[in-house]
């Protein structure tokens, strides 16, 4: 689904009529340690990631403070003193000239405001647009037992008030994410002498049970999805580490459905994150990546997925001096470019390693950013996406994708036409449009793991060429990193 949750091309000229006046650009000056920063939101989703200290919580509570609540909405606005107080605690969340600068798609192009500090208070907010808005923050998906929460510390004097069933689709929605068949979904009105207070509740496989027994990743779906799916159209909601306590396959689909919900009703969301399984189900205009520069401390922006990709792969690696790092857009063009170096240059093979950027676009900007780290590294691109060797990226054997360069050799043909095999590829591949699936599709045929399948075409057809047929390609990396054997 990469791509589907950008303005563009469906919504680029119809921002406003579709959602309302978004939140397009945001510059942060002068707050928790970031001094300058420039960011874009190019989606209805945007995801803010980056290691921790990075800025993203401060980005998006002052997002949260960029609208004024329309006058029917019964939710109070955020100001940025609600996330910035002054105290004893913290005489100085802010620099004495920090400023935010907020930019709006409106109905009659754009519109900036500037939110500064006058004194002891923030000028420029009654200049801001309306929109619902929400933030949801971690103190939103706490356990009741947590928080001592009426519902447990007043159980035995708790009476029951009205009930509330999630709108059905709401709940078809929480059950797709969990991948749980509930018979209900809503929420009870829990009431003591003197207090009130709201209760999820749930109802499975004959068994109804309240919040106080959910799991804390069960509780967090239900109540983003109850406020994404209740909130006024045309909203903006904003969640910190929604994949908190859920499985990576819940992950995959909380991330589709906010592409959905967003498209669907207009809302924009924005959500800072550390998840990789969320941030590989969103296009690349949906992903910024906030990193701090190496000199000065201070914070800039990128928008893509190569560098949090890039930036993950430093903090495992480290930066050793002595290693290659050869940049690759998958798994299988990793295991290709792994078994070219096997057959023509071992040596070289045993000081690499490899970084899946996940996207052949994203390959130039991924070597840039290492080598800006001072990482030896180079790019080799798929051969459906040409690079001659400037900035450090070349492409691989061929002119088509290295799955369609492999299993149409005849090598590999007569290999897995061979016992025990005894397939023909081109007839078991007739009717796969989407190159990625060939590899799946053969291991299917044959009853084995998709890896080892990788593995073997990739090995057969390194083993065919004559020596030198790869001296190109080893030749560019060894002088890229500064080996001129």
């Amino acid at each position: 689904m990469t791509g589907s949750g950008t303005w563009a091309p469906r919504f680029a000229n119809a921002r406003y009529p579709t959602f309302g006046p978004v939140l397009i650009g945001i510059r942060v000056q002068g707050f928790r340690g970031v001094s300058d920063l420039n960011l874009q939101f190019k989606s209805p989703v945007t995801a803010i990631s980056g290691l921790n200290g990075t800025g993203k919580s401060t980005v998006a509570q002052l997002a949260a403070a960029g609208f004024r609540q329309p006058p029917d909405h019964d939710w109070y606005r955020y100001y940025v003193n609600h996330f910035f107080p002054v105290s004893v605690a913290d005489p100085e969340p802010f620099t004495p000239g920090a400023q935010v600068q907020y930019l709006y798609a409106a109905d009659s192009g754009f519109q900036t405001v500037t939110v500064s500090r006058s004194a002891k208070s923030w000028s420029g907010q009654h200049r801001q647009p309306e929109r619902a808005t929400y933030y949801r923050g971690f103190a939103q998906f706490i356990p009741k037992v947590e928080r001592r929460d009426l519902s447990i510390y007043g159980a035995a004097s708790l009476e029951l008030g009205e009930a509330n069933p999630l709108d059905p689709t709401a709940a078809q929605h929480v059950g797709r994410i969990l991948a749980v068949p509930y018979d209900h979904l809503g929420f009870t009105e829990v009431l003591t002498t003197n207090k009130a207070a709201t209760l999820a509740m749930a109802g499975r496989g004959g068994r109804r049970y309240s919040e106080n027994h959910m799991g804390t990743g069960e509780g967090r779906v239900l109540y983003m999805v109850n406020t994404l799916e209740t909130a006024p159209p045309k909203s903006l909601v904003i969640f910190e580490e929604p994949e908190t306590s859920l499985h990576g396959d819940a992950q995959v689909r909380l991330a589709q459905y906010f592409v959905e919900v967003a498209l669907r009703r207009g809302h924009q969301i924005i959500i800072t994150t550390h998840s990789s399984a969320i941030l590989g189900q969103l296009g690349r205009d949906s992903v910024v990546y906030l990193r701090r520069t190496p000199l000065g401390g201070g914070v800039t922006a990128t928008h893509g997925l190569s560098t949090y990709q890039t930036d993950s792969h430093l903090q495992r690696e480290g930066r050793t001096p002595g290693g290659i790092t050869v940049c690759v857009e998958d798994e299988f063009a990793r295991c290709l470019a792994s078994e070219i170096f096997r057959t023509a240059d071992p040596d070289l093979l045993s000081g690499c390693s490899f970084l899946t950027i996940g996207g052949g676009q994203e390959i130039p900007a991924a070597v840039k950013l290492l080598r800006g780290a001072k990482v030896r590294a180079v790019g080799l691109s798929d051969g459906d996406m040409p690079h001659n060797g400037t900035g450090g990226v070349r492409t691989l054997p061929g002119t088509e994708p290295p799955e369609k360069e492999v299993f149409a050799h005849p090598a590999v043909k007569d290999y897995f036409a061979a016992a025990p095999f005894e397939i023909d590829l081109d007839e078991v591949l007739a009717g796969v449009s989407d190159h990625h699936d060939y590899a799946r599709t053969v291991a299917a045929r044959l009853m084995m793991d998709e890896p080892t399948v990788v593995g073997v075409a990739c090995r057969t057809y390194a083993a065919a060429h004559q020596a030198g047929a790869f001296n190109d390609v080893v030749g560019f990396v060894r002088s890229e990193v500064g080996d001129r054997r």
